[in-house]
């Protein structure tokens, strides 16, 4: 099994605001991908639910595929 990697919001560290921010990125980028992505289904649903995102429609391919760079803007 790999090891995990150490998180330094374990570590003691001063309680200003620039600590806590360093803690949050340092625990953000010791996540492994299916922890990111866990969170980011979560924070879909939340947004669904909350109406902040509506459901779009799923294109078929000759639709994908004529879509150009050009067009999307």
């Amino acid at each position: 099994m790999a090891n995990k990697p150490a998180v330094s919001s374990d570590v003691a560290q001063s309680a200003d605001w620039n600590a806590e921010d360093q803690n949050l990125l340092s625990a953000t980028l010791s996540a492994m991908p299916a922890q990111r992505l866990a969170w980011l289904e979560e924070a879909l649903c939340v947004a669904y639910a909350s109406g902040a995102l509506k459901p779009r429609r799923l294109i078929d391919k000759e639709e994908w595929e004529g879509m150009s760079p050009g067009t999307l803007s």
